[in-house]
């Protein structure tokens, strides 16, 4: 992921164009649960950026970056929810205040427990499927019409309730996985800033990691 990122250069900030939020639960008993993936994936880029998270308010935490691409500087704001999973719409409805943006220029990150680990799916817009935190936003919003990024969890285990499912850890055995979706969600939200959502829709939605060897993605 280094490689990669060092050839995203940083410019200085402008108005934001683009916002990406990821989705989870805030506090470090909830770090490393299944249902923060989409957190998971905005540290992990803030982290390689170098970039400091401050407070939106109440309702969320942001930092905000520029880079260049194809000769353009793009803003970005890189999001996450401090309202606990089931109240996202707030945050995502003050994000999107702040930043004066409307609802298809913000990229929803987060956990599908439909999906196996190791696949993505990436979608214009479309209905919650289940997940509280995208209903919450599409209630609040009163639109499904904003791009989202869904991470793959499952399968989900015999026996265990989903909602007990998606608040367990990682294990030790998915880590391998988790890392490669991790670098690859960074991926798909630089190219995201510049790039047809469409042609990537088509180029990442096939893709799965389970099958893929460290480096190759």
């Amino acid at each position: 992921m280094t490689s990669f990122f060092s050839k995203i250069k940083r410019q200085s900030a402008g108005d934001i164009t683009k916002a990406i939020m990821g989705l989870g639960n805030p506090g470090t008993m909830y770090a490393n649960n299944r249902h923060n993936f989409g957190f998971m994936v905005i540290d992990h880029i803030a982290e390689a950026r170098q970039l400091r998270f401050r407070s939106g308010g109440k309702s969320y935490l942001w930092c905000e970056d520029s880079v260049s691409q194809n000769g353009d500087s793009i803003a970005i704001c890189l999001s996450k929810p401090l309202t606990y999973m089931n109240k996202s719409g707030v945050a995502a409805g003050q994000l999107l205040r702040n930043c004066n943006l409307p609802p298809e220029k913000m990229l929803v990150i987060y956990d599908d427990i439909d999906l196996p680990l190791g696949r993505i799916r990436l979608r214009k817009d479309g209905s919650a499927g289940g997940h509280n935190g995208i209903k919450s936003i599409t209630d609040y919003l009163q639109t499904q019409n904003f791009p989202r990024l869904r991470l793959g969890i499952g399968p989900q285990d015999d026996g265990v309730p989903a909602e007990d499912f998606v608040l367990d850890d990682f294990t030790k055995s998915e880590r391998n996985i988790v890392d490669k979706v991790l670098d690859l969600g960074a991926k798909i939200v630089m190219e995201y800033l510049s790039s047809d959502l469409d042609s990537m829709m088509n180029k990442y939605n096939t893709i799965d990691l389970r099958e893929i060897k460290t480096g190759d993605a």
